[in-house]
C-alpha cells in the first residue's frame, strides 16, 4: 500500500464523516441565524427608504434632517455589523463539520 493512501485499513477512505446537514442541532442554528440575516438586512433597506425619503423632504425645503439622516445611517452601519457577525457564527459552524 501506498503512503499517500490514508484511511482505513486495506486503501479505503474510512469511515464516513457525518455532514453538517446530518446535525439537526446545527442546522437549526443556521436557519435562525439566516432569519436574522435576513431581518437585519429588511431593516438596512427600511434605513435607506427613510434616509432617502428625509434627504428629498429637505431638499424640498420641509427642514434641515442632517441628525436624522446621520442616526439612519449609523444604525444602518450597526445592523451591517450584525449581519457580518452571523455570517462569521455560520461560517464557524460549517467549518466545525
Amino acid at each position: 500500500m501506498s503512503h499517500c493512501c490514508k484511511g482505513a485499513p486495506g486503501g479505503g477512505p474510512g469511515p464516513r464523516r457525518p455532514l453538517f446537514r446530518d446535525d439537526p442541532e446545527t442546522m437549526d442554528q443556521i436557519k435562525a441565524l439566516e432569519a436574522e440575516i435576513a431581518d437585519l438586512n429588511a431593516q438596512q433597506q427600511a434605513c435607506d427608504q427613510e434616509v432617502k425619503d428625509l434627504a428629498q423632504r429637505e431638499m424640498a425645503g420641509e427642514g434641515p434632517f442632517a441628525a436624522q439622516i446621520h442616526a439612519l445611517k449609523q444604525r444602518k452601519m450597526v445592523l451591517v455589523t450584525e449581519a457580518q457577525h452571523k455570517k462569521v457564527r455560520i461560517n464557524a459552524l460549517l467549518a466545525t463539520w
